[in-house]
């Protein structure tokens, strides 16, 4: 067991149930211990590597921006996206983002899979995959256009033109490109580390650090969406209007 700060990362609620049948709220806290434990071999190599030869990319006309997807609360929309043109640059209210269609093309599958499954089952086997905390609340996806120098992966080597993340830091201090000096992200190393640290710590999400979304519906191999960071204050702009949830699974990509 390793850890991307050189210790081991155990210091997460106990008490978690041995029945047969562990309830949802038994089953996210177990992934959230999970996700604490950073073992050799989680370090996934096989994510979305955000470069222009990538064709599971979808481009805007002149090739600048990108299309990224959030899933948000039809509240959190209408209050922080809908009304802006920047993302805040508040750290603690960080925009995470996954490339455009990998979040559609695996509810698509579940649904072609499930056909009887209702708008309840695929907001659950979402959040699982997204590793989201199931009593949290999801209403529409909202794709936007944004520039590839505003995105960063959450791991301790934030570049996201590769397909791994390292498992620690090295001798040399990484940086976001597109990050300004007086950004919550100037200082990469100290902005992961707290990110880590509350996400654990706190018991919120299960966060891997490894550019990946811990799928705590598959505990056998947990590999979920590759994630993604909007840099603080960068420009987006939304594509359409948001879809609903179920409404977006239901279109193939």
């Amino acid at each position: 067991m390793v850890s991307v700060f050189g210790s081991s990362l155990a210091f997460l609620p106990k008490g978690i149930s041995q029945s047969s049948e562990p309830s949802l709220k038994e089953r996210y806290r177990a992934a959230v211990q999970d996700a604490a434990l950073v073992e050799e071999g989680e370090d996934f190599n096989e994510l979305l590597a955000l470069v222009p030869e990538n064709s599971n990319l979808i481009w805007n006309e002149d090739k600048t921006k990108v299309l990224v997807t959030t899933w948000k609360s039809q509240s959190s929309y209408d209050r922080f996206i809908k009304p802006a043109r920047n993302v805040s640059s508040d750290e603690n209210r960080l925009l995470w983002v996954t490339l455009a269609n990998q979040v559609k093309d695996f509810c698509h599958q579940y649904l072609t899979k499930n056909p009887n499954a209702t708008e309840e089952d695929v907001k659950l086997r979402l959040k699982q995959y997204l590793g989201l905390d199931p009593n949290w609340q999801y209403d529409v996806f909202v794709e936007m256009w944004v520039d590839p120098a505003d995105i960063f992966r959450p791991c301790v080597d934030p570049e996201v033109t590769d397909t791994k993340c390292n498992l620690k830091f090295g001798e040399e201090k990484p940086k976001v490109a597109g990050a300004t000096l007086n950004s919550a992200i100037a200082d990469y190393p100290l902005f992961f580390k707290n990110l880590y640290y509350i996400s654990i710590r706190n018991g919120l999400q299960p966060f891997t650090g490894l550019g990946y979304t811990y799928d705590w519906g598959n505990p056998s191999h947990p590999v979920g969406a590759s994630e993604f960071i909007l840099i603080p204050g960068a420009a987006y702009t939304v594509k359409d209007e948001p879809i609903l949830t179920l409404k977006y699974c239901q279109h193939n990509s």
